[in-house]
This record gives structure tokens, C-alpha cells and sequence, in this order.
């Protein structure tokens, strides 16, 4: 059986964020952190490093002499902290988020983990509410409808049944593994993901990368598979969102997941002349650095607003495909 919803899970207990980032992911670190500004997120964002800090936290008011604390407009607490793995970051998540809640953020009821390149659209009270309802999961865009009765979830059974795993729960579709919610009392979904990771990588799937083979294979996607086989055999409640809540398909609300290029490489203009416009995560990032965190001159993001807008009129008469 699995475990009831409770809407009331930790209600005194703090919420935390955190994210995991390195190179030129720093931009998407630093719109990530003011649309949780503009959401009106008020709290601590763990932000897990590898290489150097970001250049604009000159910008910032430096909290703690010792280490790397910083505040961002009076409401997010920015702490960096240096991370020892020479594996990628995708399938360092269910470690980090681990460690987390047993030292830093051991006070944490609930810790909710965003790509760097995800930018959240909505008030937060939004994902307050959300997190009451248990482990929070957003469907992906490719493979999103995946039946319990498909062959590639006969495949992970099979493995988790030579771990000794029991029988899972029926779900029928597959869900991207940037965003995570999860709360002190599910922990054990974490050490799943972990675990499952592990066996992947046991298989021949290659942990200093994010794909590792065509889709034929059970860990294709090692993090993202790993994430999926925890979720059907974690005996916490799911709480899932549509491949909309990340942008993917239109009517979302939640958040934009700028998956594939990044809206801080490369040309606008060259991309949408080759068929490639601007996608809404696009547009939307080149709204959310400039303030409180701003990441490029004014007038270079003059310039790079307008030519997302060109891109974008380029869009309308030509598209590949």
C-alpha cells in the first residue's frame, strides 16, 4: 500500500530550494534566482558548484566572512556551496539533496531541487500549496505517455525485482527530472533515485553523461530513468504536473525548462535563420536578468532583447520542419 497524502506535512518547518551548477550555467543560475524573486520565494537557494562563482555576486551583499553566503533583495539567502564529484551533475541530484537534508538544511521540512535552466513563471504560493501533497514531478515532452504495461517498464521491473524490489505502482507516463519536490518525511524516494543510478551505472550506463545509449536501452538517460523507476517504486504519495508546467506545450503557468540550446549561447539571429526561433523559455529568459541580478550591461541586453525579437519575426515566415 502506498502512503496516504497528508496536506498538513511539516507546516512549521522551512522550505528550501536548491540547484546545482557550473560554467556559463551561472546565467541560468542567476534568472532562476530573480524569477524566484518575482514569484516571491522568500528563503534559502543551495546552490551546489564545481569550477568558479559567478562573476555578479560582487553584485550582492556578502553575509559570511567564512564561506560563500550572500543575500539577494532582502528575501533569498544564496549559499554556494563546493561540490567534490567528478560525475555530472544529473545524476549528482539525489546525493546533493541527501546531503542537504542531513547537515545544511537538516531543518527543512521540504527541499524543492530546479535545474539552472528552468525559470519559474508563478506566484510561489503556488508551489507552497503544491508540496503538500507529497513528491512534486513534472511529465517530460518526449516519451510523455509511457504505459505501465510498456516494454520498457517491463525491462525496469525486471531489474528491480533482482534488487529484491516489490511489485510498483501503475504509472502511465514519464516524467523530466529538473524538478523535484521532495520533504524530510520522503527521503526514501532520494535514496531510490540514488540506488537505481547506481545499478545503471553497474549496467554500462556512462555517469559523466547525460545520454548513454538510444532508447531501446533501460538507462538511456541514466538520472532521468533512475528517477522514473524510484517513482514507481517509492511508497510516497506523487503529486504530478502535465508537460505544460515546464513549458513545454502551450497553457502553462508554472515554470519554463529550456532544455536543448541555451538562450545564453550562440546567436538568436543565426538560429532562426538556420529554421530554429526563439522559444518561449527563451523570451522569457531575457526578461529575468536584469533585475535583482544582472548578468549583462544595459545595453548588450538591449541588444540581445532585440534580437530575440527579430528572431522571433524571423520565426513567423520560416521554421525547419
Amino acid at each position: 500500500m502506498h502512503e496516504t497524502v497528508s496536506q498538513n506535512s511539516n507546516p512549521a518547518r522551512k522550505t528550501s530550494i536548491c540547484t546545482l551548477f557550473e560554467g556559463d550555467y551561472h546565467l541560468g543560475l542567476a534568472a532562476l534566482v530573480n524569477s524566484l524573486v518575482h514569484a516571491g520565494y522568500a528563503g534559502t537557494v543551495w546552490v551546489g558548484y564545481r569550477g568558479a562563482l559567478p562573476p555578479w555576486l560582487e553584485q550582492l551583499k556578502w553575509l559570511d566572512a567564512q564561506g560563500a553566503e550572500y543575500m539577494v533583495a532582502d528575501q533569498i539567502r544564496l549559499v554556494f556551496l563546493p561540490v567534490e564529484t567528478n560525475i555530472h551533475f544529473t545524476s549528482y541530484k539525489p546525493q546533493f539533496m541527501l546531503d542537504l537534508f542531513a547537515n545544511q538544511a537538516s531543518d527543512c521540512g521540504y527541499i524543492w531541487y530546479f535545474d539552472p535552466d528552468i525559470f519559474v513563471r508563478c506566484a510561489w504560493s503556488f508551489f507552497a500549496n503544491w508540496q503538500r501533497y507529497g513528491i512534486a514531478l513534472c511529465q517530460e515532452i518526449a516519451n510523455n505517455i509511457l504505459p505501465d504495461n510498456s516494454p520498457l517498464r517491463y525491462q525496469w521491473m525486471e531489474i528491480a525485482a533482482g534488487m529484491g524490489l516489490g511489485t510498483p505502482r501503475a504509472l502511465n507516463y514519464y516524467l523530466n527530472g529538473g524538478m523535484v519536490g521532495v520533504s524530510a518525511e520522503h527521503t526514501e524516494f532520494l535514496h531510490l533515485w540514488k540506488r537505481f543510478i547506481q545499478v545503471g551505472q553497474a549496467a554500462g550506463a556512462n555517469i559523466n553523461q547525460i545520454v548513454s545509449g538510444t532508447r531501446e536501452m533501460p538507462f538511456a538517460i541514466l538520472d532521468q530513468d533512475a528517477m522514473n523507476m524510484a517513482a514507481m517504486y517509492t511508497q510516497h504519495p506523487l503529486t504530478t504536473m502535465g508537460p505544460d508546467a515546464m513549458g513545454f506545450v502551450p497553457a502553462g503557468f508554472a515554470m519554463f525548462h529550456s532544455t536543448g540550446p541555451k538562450p545564453w549561447r550562440g546567436s538568436l539571429l543565426l538560429r532562426a535563420l538556420a529554421g530554429t526561433p526563439p522559444s518561449s523559455a527563451f523570451k522569457f529568459f531575457f526578461t529575468q536578468v536584469e533585475s535583482p541580478i544582472r548578468v549583462y550591461s544595459p545595453w548588450r541586453l538591449r541588444a540581445k532583447r532585440l534580437a530575440c525579437k527579430i528572431a522571433a519575426f524571423i520565426g513567423r515566415f520560416y521554421r525547419r520542419g
